[in-house]
């Protein structure tokens, strides 16, 4: 991983939300999308997914090792279903995808290969939330390169303009 000067900002009340929220879920993992009104924005929004359909992609999933046979919460993929609804609502409302983010339970908030593997775009920065210490979760920024390089992107924390509770959706 090598250094990168690049900067996310995220309204404060946006990320406490966001952590919330993902706590609220645990001990079942999270994942989902960051949204903005402008391609490659700041962050205004988060959709947490809800259908995991894992399960039926486990030989997928073991190729990278005994730890998604051993762990059967282990890696996350949504339904096609819920992928849809999601896109629909993106594309109604204007908003276009400027990150991605998975929760960890077990381990701290780095790109395994897997991650790197399955990010969906270097058009989109990876979050990594880890809830190993549930009291003190950790929150990591990552982009990945086309040629699957990733470097980290610190976060800057800004207060809310109008104070108003930060915007978020559940599917």
């Amino acid at each position: 991983m090598t250094e990168n000067h690049r900067k996310i900002k995220f309204e404060k009340q946006l990320l406490l939300n966001f952590i919330r929220d993902v706590k609220k879920q645990f001990p079942k993992k999270a994942y989902g999308y960051f949204l903005s009104t402008e391609p490659a924005g700041e962050p205004s929004e988060y959709i947490i997914m809800q259908e995991d359909v894992r399960g039926s992609f486990l030989d997928y999933f073991s190729s990278y090792g005994n730890y998604y046979k051993d762990h059967d919460d282990a890696g996350f993929l949504t339904s096609p279903e819920e992928t849809i609804k999601i896109e629909k609502y993106i594309r109604q409302n204007k908003f276009f995808k400027v990150g991605v983010f998975h929760s960890h339970q077990r381990h701290p908030a780095i790109l395994a290969r897997v991650d790197v593997d399955l990010h969906p775009s270097s058009s989109v920065w990876h979050l990594l939330i880890s809830l190993r210490t549930l009291e003190y979760p950790q929150i990591r920024v990552f982009e990945v390169s086309p040629d699957k390089q990733v470097k980290e992107i610190k976060i800057e924390l800004a207060e809310q303009e109008d104070q108003n509770e930060a915007s978020y959706t559940f599917y």
